[in-house]
């Protein structure tokens, strides 16, 4: 057995918050309290949250306090009577007394007194009595401790204020789970009493920063014959030289940023230096998390500048010797003349955005992570097989030329798959969009059933016309009780205004996709509140993915060396917003992302759906 610190799956499931129980228990008049030390950055508002306790019960147990607090200071955090760890209850038996009581659980009377307020009038047969349990030696000997030095707690709290602008048809509850934060706190910090917001609101949102804890995991060495059957020739090197390949433009942002500025003008960075880096942040926190498991890497950041004469500088020059693996670039020509000169080198390239799959023929050193949309139309065709094939399915041809490829993939591709198993009409329907008023579709279409639409489309016109329709077609039936309508497309509409977010929900819009963050899991949780403690702000799509692509591959290359290729069908490594699953497109080409997943909307967020 070996040890390693496989940083991701671990620190995305371990808990990321010090718990108050962490902190020293006092007891005093018989009520419990935390003693909480302040810390950098504290305030009292994000004592109050991390305790779970109202900041008026702190106030009242700590005379003259103020938010104006100091590094050191000592705040007593009262801990409610209800809590079972510090509380014991009794039930008063005939012919008890308070002293009597107090003398049992080793106590003052005046403790009782403190803790349930009303017994000084007498005693009840039955009445229930809250007890303080007995402090621990070790919680003695903290106590003390603290009464001559002030101790460092690891309870990390850095608590910041950031403005949100309400968007249209967002609520409470979608604000609360977009920042983690509970809905009584919301109300709470902008003094609301109902549920209702309104578009152009600005609510005060508290946004905290935490730590994460590393922890050990057992794996198996590498053996001469692996679970695949496939011998393993690996060459595993002391330390790794990783290529970064991303536009910064740093020229170009010095340029903005060093412009005279008139009123009401402030400056902006180019929208691909924000991409970059981006992705470079979440790469660079993938990167500190493995060389903590024992990865030794030399992480090389290079400014492409979307330019091939700069990248090829940068290529023949002495720090670019001896690169193990290449991450980058962003745009089509760049990525081309990398991935040529790379593979006369041996070296191996991974493509992190978006590209067209045509640059992984024969090059069999290049891993595309963005999964094409004519892999996501399959996996939307055999999940609707698989899961809907009992409903009435319909594909709407679409009149532009680039998407009739996607068009005539998904029939073909249902056609095959449904032979064969029970469905509803034995093959897909097909129909034209018609005119605008969707009464064409309408006269069509069954409304005894739930109708999938498949719109075979990234063009924003038609996509947002045929919503357009199938919307109008919703309305022509206000009667039909039966009648569902679902549109599946891909993940680029979320990028079109014009579709209206109503539509979307109404017409319970889903889509395939190669990646996902679910918010409600641990580790989704768990990375935004880490990335928060490293970098202060929350993690992008961008960040995330560079994440993802460099715990990935830098795992994959520290636990099978420079051919890792060879062994990716059994590198399972849990990731944040990716699954990847790599094929080559042929022999001797290179490796595309196969994974899929299918979302939809329900009540204005993205959900996975569940599918055989």
């Amino acid at each position: 057995m070996k040890n390693l610190l496989l940083i991701l799956s671990i620190f995305m499931l371990s808990n990321v918050f010090a718990q108050p129980e962490d902190a020293v228990v006092k007891t005093i008049e018989g009520k419990k309290y935390y003693i909480h030390v302040v810390a950098q950055g504290n305030t009292l508002y994000g004592i109050h949250s991390l305790y779970n306790t109202e900041i008026e019960d702190i106030l009242n147990a700590n005379p003259g306090l103020s938010d104006n607090l100091t590094i050191g200071q000592q705040i007593l955090i009262p801990i409610d009577v209800s809590n079972q760890n510090f509380y014991n209850e009794h039930t008063v038996a005939e012919g008890e007394t308070l002293y009597g009581i107090s003398r049992k659980y080793n106590c003052t009377v005046d403790d009782l007194k403190n803790i349930n307020p009303g017994i000084e009038s007498g005693l009840q047969i039955g009445q229930k009595l809250k007890i303080p349990k007995p402090d621990s030696e070790n919680v003695t000997e903290q106590i003390q401790e603290q009464e001559t030095e002030v101790l460092d707690y690891n309870i990390s709290l850095s608590d910041s204020i950031v403005n949100h602008t309400v968007l249209e048809h967002e609520t409470l509850y979608s604000i609360s789970k977009r920042y983690m934060v509970s809905s009584d706190t919301i109300r709470l910090l902008n003094n609301i009493r109902g549920n209702k917001v309104k578009k152009g609101d600005v609510l005060l949102i508290p946004i905290k920063k935490v730590n994460y804890t590393i922890l050990e995991k057992q794996v198996e060495d590498i053996t001469q014959e692996d679970s695949l059957g496939i011998p393993f020739k690996g060459v595993k090197k002391g330390t790794y030289k990783i290529a970064v390949f991303l536009p910064f433009m740093f020229a170009q942002n010095d340029i903005e940023m060093s412009k005279t500025l008139k009123i009401g003008q402030h400056r902006e960075l180019d929208p691909t230096t924000k991409i970059s880096f981006q992705f470079y942040q979440g790469l660079k926190l993938a990167v500190d998390s493995l060389k903590q498991a024992g990865l030794n890497v030399d992480l090389y950041a290079f400014d492409t500048k979307k330019d091939s004469n700069a990248i090829a500088k940068i290529m023949d020059s002495e720090e670019f010797n001896n690169v193990d693996l290449v991450i980058g670039p962003l745009y089509k020509n760049t990525i081309a003349y990398v991935v040529n000169r790379c593979a006369k080198e041996n070296i191996k390239v991974v493509l992190p955005f978006k590209v067209d799959a045509g640059v992984l023929h024969e090059h069999s050193n290049v891993f595309k992570c963005v999964t094409s949309n004519m892999t996501l139309m399959d996996g939307t065709i055999d999940y609707l097989v698989e899961n809907h094939a009992h409903h009435n399915i319909i594909i709407l041809k679409p009149y532009s030329e680039s998407d009739k490829a996607l068009y005539e993939r998904a029939k073909a591709r249902f056609n095959e798959k449904i032979t064969g198993k029970p469905s509803m009409n034995g093959k897909i329907l097909e129909y034209e969009w018609g005119s605008s008023s969707g009464r064409e579709i309408n006269a069509k279409m069954r409304k005894d059933t739930t109708s999938i639409f498949i719109i075979p489309s990234n063009d924003p016109k038609y996509v947002t016309g045929a919503l357009n329709r199938l919307n109008k077609v919703v309305n022509l039936n206000p009667y039909a009780k039966n009648l569902k309508v679902v549109a599946f497309g891909f993940e680029d509409w979320n990028n079109f205004d014009a579709i209206d977010v109503l539509h979307r929900e109404k017409l319970n819009q889903h889509y395939s996709t190669y990646r996902y963050v679910d918010y409600n899991t641990g580790k989704g949780l768990n990375f935004v509140k880490s990335y928060r403690y490293h970098t202060g702000i929350d993690p992008t799509v961008y960040s995330t993915q560079g994440f993802d692509v460099g715990m990935y591959f830098l795992s994959a290359m520290y636990l099978y060396g420079t051919s890792f290729d060879q062994y990716l069908k059994m590198h399972n490594m849990p990731l944040v917003q990716n699954s990847f699953s790599f094929k080559s497109i042929a022999a001797g080409s290179g490796f595309e992302n196969q994974s899929v997943s299918v979302v939809k909307y329900q009540n204005f967020e993205l959900v996975p759906c569940k599918g055989k």
